[in-house]
């Protein structure tokens, strides 16, 4: 077998890791603190802390990766992971879990950018095309089996521990494996990580950690100095390094490497992507929380047994992922599709929404199935269009970009949802859940018929094609 193509399935399959880590988290709470011995809320920052240093460093370690080498930075990613399952599986107390689970943030911000760009580099016509469906399945798969897994290994006789002891267990042999096969990718010519924008990096880190804490602190108590000013001082923070990034370096001249690199701005609905992202991680992340705490509390179900019951959206996410051709979208083309697709991703929610105690069946079963095609559909677009429109030297610094909105995004969906159910919630409180999903999906809509963003500049593309061909023999040679 090829080794480019042995190599690939390893990265496919430690890649999944990030999404386990992160959907499995939801149906775990309850066993972190019965076995922790401690509250909720300091259960769910074992989870919150993970995700926090995630959607905080991504876009920092993304760049980094398009400057040192992408297979450099995600053997680095799966080692931390690997490290830091172990640890989870092993220390007794909660406050040094959450410690281990930051550090593991980390390195999971180093697996998807780097993913995406290995698949960009090893892979060109048919075969990238190919390859972008894996990992398409393989990114929306782990997030759907994930909640499935975390409730499974929750009533084991160890409780959450089972869980880390798996995540050890699959990092372990990914990187064990890749040591041998993994085929390297040569830093970029065009970038030096000399030059990097370390003050804009600093800040832009420190922005985004201020923005994810204030949704992480925000529950019930939206009214507290812990959300109100981390939020907004955040966020200004990042809008500050944006405009300094993209306005003042390039009229002053500046060589500096940025982190919010102006020519993705000129690739094709990067734009409305990366703000869709957002839009659609907080509502499949709220729909999940939603539809758990209604199961768990009206049909007195398990976590495991509420997981299963939200599988159909996972069933069709791969379903998606099997049919998918690109040529679904030749007609009318990426943009009015992801428009037509988010109004069925909010008439899907709609339908699921109006669920009742004893009728999963008319409500949800053929709704939710329906709903995971469309989110299959939207990063079959949205991913595709990143691996092969964004020059080479820019796809891990593109990804990073687009999973801190996503990051964000799913910080928003905990803050909304805790602050709308509460702690004993009710029908209604997951009902109104839902009718926030439904207005991040018309947000996606609005967004993609607003916003066709981004004119694909031919300087932009022909410099993309020679550097596709010249990694490409690069690559080719390493692999044989």
């Amino acid at each position: 077998m090829n080794r480019k193509v042995v190599a690939y399935v390893l990265i496919l399959l430690g890649l999944t890791l990030d999404n386990l880590s992160v959907s499995g988290g939801i149906t775990m709470t309850a066993s972190l603190q019965e076995r922790l011995h401690t509250d909720y809320a300091t259960a769910t920052w074992v989870i919150s802390a993970y995700a926090l240093t995630l959607g905080s460093f991504i876009i920092l370690i993304g760049k980094i990766a398009d400057v040192v080498g992408l297979h450099v930075v995600y053997l680095a990613g799966l080692a931390v992971m690997s490290v830091c399952s172990l640890v989870s599986a092993l220390v007794p107390s909660a406050i040094a879990l959450i410690v281990i689970r930051a550090v593991q943030g980390l390195g999971a911000a180093a697996l998807v950018p780097t993913a995406m760009g290995l698949t960009a580099s090893y892979f060109e016509g048919a075969a990238l095309q190919l390859a972008v469906r894996m990992l398409m399945l393989v990114l929306t798969t782990s997030l759907g089996i994930g909640s499935v897994l975390g409730g499974a290994f929750s009533v084991t006789p160890i409780g959450y521990k089972a869980f880390f002891w798996f995540t050890f267990g699959v990092s372990t042999a990914c990187l064990a494996g890749l040591c041998f096969v993994i085929v390297p990718v040569p830093p970029h010519r065009t970038v030096s990580l000399k030059r990097l924008d370390y003050p804009g990096a600093i800040l832009l880190v420190a922005g985004l950690l201020l923005v994810i804490l204030g949704f992480t602190e925000a529950g019930t108590k939206w009214h507290s100095p812990k959300v109100y000013i981390p939020i907004p001082v955040g966020g200004l923070i990042v809008i500050g390094v944006a405009l300094y990034e993209l306005v003042y370096l390039p009229r002053s001249g500046s060589k500096l490497e940025v982190m919010f690199p102006l020519e993705l701005g000129s690739v094709q609905l990067y734009v409305a992507s990366a703000c869709g992202a957002l839009f659609h991680y907080c509502g499949y992340t709220i729909v999940q929380l939603a539809l758990i705490q209604f199961h768990e509390h009206y049909d007195n179900d398990s976590p495991l047994i509420a997981a299963v019951r939200l599988l159909p959206a996972t069933v069709g996410i791969v379903w998606g992922s099997f049919v998918w051709r690109p040529w679904f979208t030749a007609r009318i083309g990426e943009r009015w599709f992801v428009v037509i697709d988010g109004i069925f991703a909010l008439a899907m929610t709609v339908w699921a929404s109006r669920f009742q105690p004893g009728q999963y069946w008319r409500y949800e079963l053929v709704s939710l199935f329906l709903f995971g095609w469309t989110v299959n559909a939207f990063y079959q677009i949205t991913y595709s269009l990143m691996i092969t429109r964004v020059p080479l030297h820019l796809q891990a610094t593109a990804s990073g970009i687009f999973q801190t909105f996503g990051q964000v995004g799913v910080a928003l969906a905990s803050a909304v949802s805790a602050s709308i159910i509460g702690e004993r919630g009710s029908i209604n409180a997951s009902r109104n859940c839902m009718y926030v999903a439904i207005a991040c999906y018309g947000g996606v809509a609005l967004l993609f018929c607003l916003g066709g963003w981004g004119k694909q500049e031919e300087a932009v593309s022909k410099e993309a094609d020679v550097e596709q061909q010249d990694q490409q023999e690069t690559v080719s040679k390493e692999a044989e």
